[in-house]
């Protein structure tokens, strides 16, 4: 990576300020109240973290730095749980998910339509499903056919081996797709948990109880034919 060049800061002199373009300040803030639908996430928020980019100035005054906000460049909202993920996550993975809410360029970015990603997993298994259910169901008619037309044994074997194959792929692709919306729902248990806990903490704080809060583990029970790793399902 080549370096940058160096650029000293520009003087307000009628306001007896610093100015330079590297000079920023950001800005974390916390939303409460109306539920707000948030990219890649199944749930409506009425509990948001706000996270907020600024151009800014220096000025040195009483043998003190003041800082101060300027032009806002960026504005992006999370739900807690993607906050969370955030701050315990510093250079792992391929980032996390946000909301744009305003850029320097689009002060009013749209808002998301509402549509729950478990509605997409729902989807997908029903279509996984209906391909399996098609293919067992040729198999046992080509071997139904087979047997009644007398075709030979031969014929015969051929389609009781095309129905035990597929039979075979229908419970490995079942538990591929049983595991994908288990994870699915996973995600979406920490996220209502996240929020949750957030209103606990904050009737602990006003009120000065201890309550707590224990989400229990939920197994997919294995289905016949299971495969025993994360595999991707086999074409049905």
């Amino acid at each position: 990576m080549s370096r940058r060049p160096t650029q000293d800061p520009a003087i307000d002199a009628e306001h007896g300020r610093e100015i330079h373009p590297a000079f920023g300040v950001a800005v974390v803030t916390r939303r409460s109240g109306g539920g707000r639908s948030l990219f890649q996430s199944d749930l409506l928020h009425n509990e948001t973290i706000s996270l907020s980019v600024h151009e800014a100035t220096r000025k040195r005054d009483l043998n003190h730095d003041w800082v101060h906000p300027g032009r806002e460049l960026v504005e992006i909202e999370m739900s807690l749980a993607q906050w969370g993920s955030l701050v315990s996550s510093m250079g792992l993975g391929s980032g996390v998910p946000v909301t744009i809410r305003r850029t320097e360029h689009d002060p009013f970015v749209p808002d998301t339509p509402h549509r729950p990603r478990t509605a997409e997993n729902l989807r997908e298994v029903r279509e996984v499903t209906d391909r399996m259910y098609a293919r067992v169901k040729a198999a046992t008619a080509a071997l139904h056919e087979a047997i009644h037309e007398k075709k030979g044994v031969r014929a015969t074997k051929e389609a009781l081996n095309a129905l035990e194959n597929a039979v075979a792929g229908a419970g490995s692709n079942a538990q591929f797709t049983v595991d994908s919306l288990v994870e699915a729902g996973e995600q979406v248990v920490a996220q209502a948990r996240a929020d949750i806990e957030a209103h606990v903490l904050e009737v602990v704080r006003l009120t000065g109880t201890e309550p707590s809060i224990e989400a229990s583990s939920f197994d997919a029970p294995a289905l016949p034919g299971a495969i025993t790793s994360r595999e991707e399902p086999t074409d049905v």
